[in-house]
Parts: structure tokens; C-alpha cells; sequence
């Protein structure tokens, strides 16, 4: 008989099992220390320290202020609101309001990677409850959902991370509801409105996932119009209140330079990317499988599967989709098909072998998705996720570095595809999809015993095929040097008593040297306002008008006696330091040309 846990235990069995796993997962991805609140070293760099620097201007805002998510000072003509910083507008809302007791320095992005590791695990659980019966088989298929390395590269991506990005159990969370039966209008609400308020980007997917699951429960026209009403009409709410519109009729699309009319598709998905065990910023997902050639702009769409799923439990998927009957896979079929693996692994080239690995994952993903058509079971969610998968490869689709056609859009999905303009991402939830299939597939189809055995290999195959990798996820946490700001000539602290911002000329933007996060931080730590920063979301025709004033205001003297000046301009600098009587300081700080009305 087996031994029944304490009542607790029973009763709480999926949230400690989440919190152990997902803890467990971050330690080991990240060396846990940047959970610090005050630990902010790790973070000033790149899109990071925009996360970070967008949090710490918008805690000193007013607690109420139209919108709720205006952030003024960061930016000045540029500025718009929290949403665009990446900086996890739900998690600033909610400490907002504790500012006043918390310390100078404080950050909560190292608690949100946390979190999403333990609520991977949480959702995780959940969802594949759904579908096993038995509870160790649920808690081995969490530990690969959670160790899912496109979960983990989100963190070293160009080298230092997108922190809101790492939030995949969003996608988790909206696959649960897809699976239950009850009408969950308020529920669906709630998430979308999480997920727009945590990343704009999970908003598609997560609303994909919701009209699939009303197709698939064929709700009267009615509760159809009831549910859109509740969570249309909530999701527009929140993006007001939250600043979504700050930016005008273009809501965020904003004319961004990331997506120039002549090149706007270059961040897509290809299918070849679930086998591929390394891109540009993350090498060393696996020992045997190849690195697969890629085009500019497809590291965006990194999707690997994993060692675990790939090498241990495809294979046995292949043979119980043979065998068809449920339990009909025996040990010797299973020691036989990866004892094969194992062999070719060993003795043929890794370009032949990741080959014949993405041919068994093709068909083994081609004969579930003919099963569930032909039983009638989810097709709304395999058309759904399909959707978006072929969305992620943009208007080019193809394999490698090979485009296989180009086609054109119609002038009404330009909007969408400009607003949510990194498509590869759309790839995600074919990917959770393929993996819960598998890992359902194994579960199910083989004797308990024989499937618990299978996914403890698949685990440890994961965990020790993976280690280049994640070695290189948790340096990038561990080795970071104490930050310290370049701008600490006691000079500044003359040249600034008086004056309440800091304008750059020409405006600076995420600078390659990274003076925006010395600018910024100085600034902020002052009380100050700056429109040096980093806008991934800017109107170009602001940024010509406000660049244009500024250049005849310099021009002809006129000013700003509250404001200091920072010359990034060479011809402007050399007409102001011509005359510096006319200044009350002109000078070089730091390397920084400054002048001083």
C-alpha cells in the first residue's frame, strides 16, 4: 500500500511541490543572490538596466496620476509610461504604494524571475493533471517544464536578458483554461489582463488559447458575446489606465526604428529551431545535437526542445504511436529504441543525427496532430497554435537560412504585425503544446512503472546535456562587478544644485557606450528628469521636432536656466565652448561636455 502523505501535505501537494521545483530551478539557473532586492549590480546593462531605471523613475511618481502608469521625468518629449520600459508594469503598480518604507536601492526583477520559475512549475502541474491520472508522473513532467530551455535563454538573450519574457506561465496558465469546462469569463479577464499588464507580447497567445477554448466548448451566440464583452472590454480599461495610448493614435507601435518600413520581418521563427541547441547569445544546450544555421534575426525564435524530450522521450513516443494500443509499449521496445538513439548519437556525425532526430519529431508531431483531427479532440487549439506558429515565421517562411517564398500583407494586418513586431515569439505556444503532447504520450501510453522510468532519464539526460549552458545563464548572474556610476567628479554636484533635469544633445537613445544608464541613474538617484534613455517605442517624428528645437535653442542661446546641458554633437559643441562667458560652466566632466546656463 502506498504510504499516504501528512493532510498538509495532501492538501497543499502542488503549490509545495511548485515552490521546491521552481526554487530549486532558479538556484540553479541564476545562484539565487538575485533575489536581493538590493542587489541591482546584475541589471545595468542593456535592456536590463532599462527594466530596472524605468521602475526607479516611476516609484517617486504620484500615487494617483492620469494615466496610473505615466512616468514623466524618464524622458521628458519621449515619455510615456511604464509599459514601455519592460519593467513589469503589474509588479510596479503593486510596490508603488510601499515606496515610502522601502529601501533607496531596491529591485524586484530578481523576485519575478523567481517567481516564474515557481509558477512555471505551479501551472505546469496543473495543466498536466489534466490529462495524467498519476501524480509522480505529474511532478517528472513538471521538472521538464520547468528546466525547458527556452525558459532559461530568455535570461542571457543578447547577453543580458528579457526579465518580463521569462513569464511563459502565462501560456501555461491560459493552456489550463483552455481544458476546463466551466465558463470562466472573469478568469479569462483576469489573465489577459495579467498578461498585458506583465508583457504585451503573451497578450496574442494568450487570447489565441481563449478563442479556441470558446470554439471548442460551442458557446450559444450569447455567452460568445457575453465573454468577448468582459474580456475585451476589461483588457481595454486596463491598457488605458495603464498608459498603452500615452503614445497617441499609434497606440505602441509609435514608428519605432526597430521595424523600418524596408525591414520589418526579420525576427522569425523556423520549425527547425526545436532541434537547434545553440544561437548567438546561448551555446551548449546539448553535447550531441548540431548547431543548426540561422538567419540574422532568428535568434529571436529560439525554441529548443530539449535533450530530455528529444533524445528520451521522442523515441518512445515514436513506438507507442506504432504500437497504438494504450500499454502496449513493453521495457525491451523502449531499452531497443534508445539503445538505437544512444548508438547513433555516438557513432554518426551531429549534423546527420540532429537530421534524423528532426524527421522523427516532424512525424511523431504530424501523427498526433492527424489523431486529434480525426478524433475531434482539440482541434481549435491545434489550429490555434498552428496559427501562430505560422505567424512567427513571418511573410518569409522557411528552414535554416533558407526562405522558401515571400508574400505580401494586406494593409490591415500591418497594425498588428508593426505592434507586435518580434513574431518569432508567437512560436511559443506550439512549442508547449508539442511538449505537453509528448510528455501526455508517454504517460499514458506506457506502463507506470516503464513511463516513470523514462522521464527520470529524460530529467537527468536534461539536466547533465544542458550544463554548458545553463553554466553560462548562471555566470551571467554571478560574475557581474559591483556597479558603480562613471559621473562621480564632485564637479557635478556643483553644475546641477539648482536645476531639475539633464538634456542631452542630440537626444540620447540606448547609446552602444551605454552613457544613457550613467545619465539616468544620476539623474533618477537626484530627483531629476532626463530625455536621455532608452524608448523602444518613440514616434521618429518626435524625436526630429524635439531634436531640431533644441538645436536652435542652443543655437541661438535660449537656454533653459534650470536645465544642464550634455554636447554629444561635435560642431555644437565646438560653436558653444567658443564663447563659454556666456555660460555660468563649460567644460569636460567625466568625459561628458557639459554646459551650464
Amino acid at each position: 500500500m502506498a504510504r499516504r502523505l501528512p493532510a498538509f501535505a495532501e492538501r497543499y501537494f502542488t503549490q509545495v511541490y511548485a515552490l521546491l521545483v521552481g526554487t530549486v530551478v532558479f538556484v540553479y539557473a541564476t545562484g539565487g543572490a538575485i533575489i536581493n532586492p538590493t542587489n541591482r549590480d546584475w541589471l545595468m546593462l542593456g535592456d536590463s538596466a532599462q527594466h530596472y531605471l524605468g521602475w526607479a523613475f516611476f516609484r517617486s511618481t504620484p500615487l494617483l496620476q492620469w494615466p496610473l502608469g505615466a512616468n514623466p521625468k524618464l524622458g521628458l518629449d519621449f515619455a510615456s509610461s511604464i509599459v514601455f520600459t519592460d519593467s513589469i508594469p503589474l509588479a510596479a503598480f503593486l510596490f508603488k504604494p510601499l515606496n515610502v518604507v522601502l529601501p533607496e536601492t531596491f529591485q524586484y526583477l530578481g523576485a519575478w524571475i523567481w517567481l516564474c520559475f515557481v509558477l512555471q512549475a505551479y501551472f505546469g502541474f496543473r495543466l498536466l493533471q489534466r490529462r495524467i491520472s498519476d501524480r509522480s508522473l505529474c511532478a517528472l513532467g513538471t521538472v521538464l517544464i520547468v528546466l525547458a530551455p527556452v525558459v532559461s535563454y530568455r535570461l542571457v538573450h543578447q547577453g543580458y536578458g528579457h526579465i518580463a519574457l521569462v513569464s511563459h506561465f502565462l501560456i501555461l496558465a491560459a493552456l489550463g483554461l483552455y481544458f476546463d469546462e466551466r465558463d470562466s469569463a472573469r478568469n479569462w479577464s483576469i489573465l489577459v489582463c495579467c498578461a498585458l499588464l506583465i508583457q504585451a507580447y503573451f497578450v496574442p497567445m494568450v487570447v489565441a488559447i481563449w478563442i479556441a477554448s470558446m470554439v471548442r466548448r460551442r458557446l450559444a451566440l450569447r455567452d460568445f458575446a457575453r465573454q468577448v464583452a468582459i474580456v475585451v472590454g476589461s483588457l481595454g480599461v486596463v491598457a488605458v489606465v495603464a498608459g498603452f495610448a500615452s503614445l497617441g493614435g499609434k497606440l505602441f507601435v509609435g514608428d519605432s526604428s526597430v521595424t523600418p518600413e524596408n525591414f520589418p520581418y526579420r525576427f522569425r521563427w523556423q520549425p527547425m529551431a526545436l532541434i537547434d541547441s545553440a544561437t548567438d547569445f546561448s551555446t551548449g544546450w546539448s553535447h550531441v545535437m548540431a548547431n543548426q544555421l540561422e538567419l540574422f534575426g532568428d535568434v529571436e525564435g529560439f525554441t529548443y526542445l530539449g535533450s530530455g524530450l528529444l533524445l528520451v522521450v521522442l523515441p518512445v513516443v515514436i513506438v507507442a504511436l506504432v504500437r497504438k494500443r494504450s500499454g502496449a509499449v513493453s521495457m525491451r521496445d523502449v531499452v531497443i529504441s534508445l539503445g538505437i538513439v544512444g548508438a547513433c548519437a555516438v557513432a554518426v556525425p551531429s549534423k546527420a543525427f540532429s537530421t534524423a532526430v528532426a524527421v522523427m519529431l516532424f512525424v511523431a508531431v504530424i501523427a498526433i496532430a492527424t489523431q486529434s483531427i480525426r478524433e475531434r479532440r482539440h482541434r481549435a487549439l491545434l489550429i490555434a497554435s498552428l496559427a501562430l506558429g505560422v505567424y512567427s515565421m513571418t511573410m518569409r517562411p522557411g528552414i535554416g537560412r533558407r526562405t522558401f517564398f515571400e508574400y505580401g500583407l494586406v494593409p490591415f494586418l500591418e497594425q498588428f504585425t508593426q505592434t507586435f513586431r518580434t513574431h518569432a515569439r508567437s512560436s511559443w505556444v506550439l512549442y508547449y503544446v508539442i511538449v505537453l503532447a509528448l510528455i501526455v504520450l508517454v504517460s499514458t501510453r506506457l506502463p507506470r512503472r516503464l513511463a516513470v522510468g523514462v522521464l527520470v532519464l529524460a530529467v537527468v539526460v536534461s539536466v547533465v546535456d544542458s550544463n554548458p549552458a545553463m553554466s553560462q545563464v548562471r555566470h551571467r548572474f554571478t560574475s557581474q562587478p559591483v556597479w558603480v556610476n562613471q559621473l562621480d567628479d564632485p564637479l557635478w554636484a556643483e553644475v546641477v544644485r539648482g536645476r531639475d533635469s539633464i538634456i542631452t544633445y542630440p537626444p540620447l537613445n540606448n547609446d552602444l557606450e551605454g552613457r544613457w544608464i550613467q545619465i539616468e541613474d544620476f539623474v533618477q538617484r537626484r530627483g531629476m528628469a532626463t530625455n536621455a534613455g532608452y524608448f523602444s517605442r518613440w514616434s521618429v517624428d518626435t524625436y526630429v521636432r524635439v531634436n531640431q528645437r533644441l538645436h536652435d535653442e542652443l543655437r541661438a542661446g535660449n537656454l533653459d536656466a534650470k536645465s544642464l546641458y550634455v554636447i554629444f554633437d561635435p560642431d555644437m559643441w565646438a560653436f558653444l565652448s567658443a564663447d563659454p562667458m556666456k555660460f555660468s560652466f563649460v567644460g569636460d566632466i567625466d568625459g561628458y561636455l557639459v554646459v551650464a546656463p
